[in-house]
């Protein structure tokens, strides 16, 4: 892994110390990231799902994008997911593919910071 994608493991280790984050090297600088446990909130029937994404080797430079979540999470009020979350996969699993990508970037858009903010949008759906 290149030492920015570790540093970016790093502080989501940090960030989330009673989730379990795993990392596994794409083998060309970048990690498949897992945080487990996160709390998806109110909106959602379980407690708590994994969220999963990729932290590619142009890291900082490039978003990271999409996220995935578990696949059966699903609404309270029975609704669908809405605009954004749809069905698809994770490295073969199966997953709810959240697309919310930061087009105009700042330096100051690291992995946490992106991973906080679909933490936060998907609590307040």
């Amino acid at each position: 892994m290149k030492p920015k994608v570790q540093e970016a493991v790093a502080e989501l280790r940090t960030s989330f110390p009673d989730a379990v984050v795993t990392d596994v090297a794409d083998g060309d600088g970048g990690a498949f990231v897992s945080v487990d446990p996160i709390d998806p909130g109110p909106a959602y029937s379980q407690d708590e799902t994994w969220l999963k994404f990729h932290i590619s080797h142009m890291y900082p430079d490039a978003d990271v994008y999409p996220l995935f979540v578990r696949p059966d999470l699903v609404r309270v009020d029975g609704n669908g997911h809405g605009e954004a979350i749809t069905s698809g996969s994770f490295r073969g699993e199966p997953a709810l593919q959240i697309s919310r990508r930061s087009n105009h970037r700042s330096e100051i858009d690291t992995a946490l910071r992106k991973i906080l903010k679909v933490e936060k949008w998907v609590s307040e759906r």
